[in-house]
């Protein structure tokens, strides 16, 4: 029962968006590859990273969301700029969403040590929703199809574009931009109409390294979420603390300045200043907390070797 209940409420939420939340999947581990959401950190670093995200979100409940990302950036070798790219896989129960892009971005040199990026990213989204897999039960007899479903695998195509600026120095960093500026209509059975419209999503990322000694450092970040419908603002604070540059540990607290949502525990550790890896453990605080055990992130990342002096 639990199941097909969730199959129509996620069916009904991914096909009828006008509903109150996000469409671009959450990430509880964003610091480790702000890449994702703004453009603008092409080419901000000497060398090349490799990151790839995954997120179990709400263990134990049936055909929960589940997202994978990768993304791959970094500099010219001998310019100013910088370029990579993202592909991103979601989904829920009968619908998913696959995304794709490439990006590029210009930096430039404000002081010796404070510079501005500037980022865009274009690509596509593919939509697809499988109606088959809507179905109700009947408590007196065989489950059958939701009869407001079209018994079908539907399928959605659509270009779609992002932008964002980058403000970074040693010690601290800020960031905005904006995705799904295209503002594109899903159209599943030929029809244009505005109910499921994608909406543009803007970011506020931000943090700072405070020393704490010879070993110690102390890393806040923040990342700030709007969605333009009657959505309020999101806010994930993320303090965490790094020891020798090897070891880190934190947490994550998410509201949306109404209700808190989730609070989480994050681990990481780097090897070699290449090899990255990160841990996070969500507990959700809303009502669906009590159906779920949780949601568990991890991401993977290596850096390269620099091309690009500073």
């Amino acid at each position: 029962m639990k199941k097909h209940v969730f199959c129509l409420i996620a069916g009904i939420f991914f096909i009828a968006w006008e509903g109150l939340a996000q469409q671009i999947p959450l990430s509880t581990l964003y610091f480790e590859n702000p890449f994702m959401f703004n453009p603008a950190l092409a080419g901000t670093d000497r060398g090349f990273k490799l990151r790839m995200d995954n997120r179990f979100q709400w263990v134990g409940f049936e055909d929960a969301p589940i997202t994978n990302i990768l993304s791959a950036y970094g500099p010219h070798r001998t310019k100013n700029i910088g370029y990579g790219g993202n592909i991103g896989y979601d989904a829920t129960g009968p619908t998913s969403r696959f995304t794709m892009n490439g990006a590029f971005a210009s930096n430039f040199v404000l002081t010796s040590d404070l510079r501005i990026s500037l980022g865009i990213n274009l690509g596509f989204l593919q939509y697809r929703a499988d109606g088959t897999k809507l179905e109700l039960d009947d408590p007196s007899g065989p489950q059958i199809l939701d009869p407001y479903a079209p018994a079908k695998v539907m399928s959605s195509f659509l270009p779609d574009a992002g932008a964002g600026v980058y403000l970074y120095h040693h010690d601290w960093y800020i960031g905005i931009s904006a995705q799904q500026l295209f503002n594109n209509n899903i159209k599943f059975s030929g029809e244009d109409s505005n109910d499921n419209k994608l909406k543009t999503h803007f970011y506020g990322y931000g943090g700072y390294r405070f020393s704490m000694g010879r070993n110690w450092l102390f890393e806040p970040t923040i990342l700030l979420t709007k969605v333009l419908s009657p959505v309020p603002f999101q806010m994930d604070l993320t303090p965490k603390i790094i020891y020798q540059e090897k070891f880190w540990a934190g947490v994550n607290v998410r509201n949306t300045f109404e209700s808190f949502e989730d609070i989480s525990i994050i681990l990481g550790y780097i090897h070699d200043k290449r090899v990255h890896i990160a841990l996070a453990y969500d507990y959700t605080l809303s009502t669906i907390g009590k159906y779920n055990s949780g949601t568990i992130e991890l991401t993977l990342g290596y850096n390269f070797d620099a091309i690009r002096r500073r």
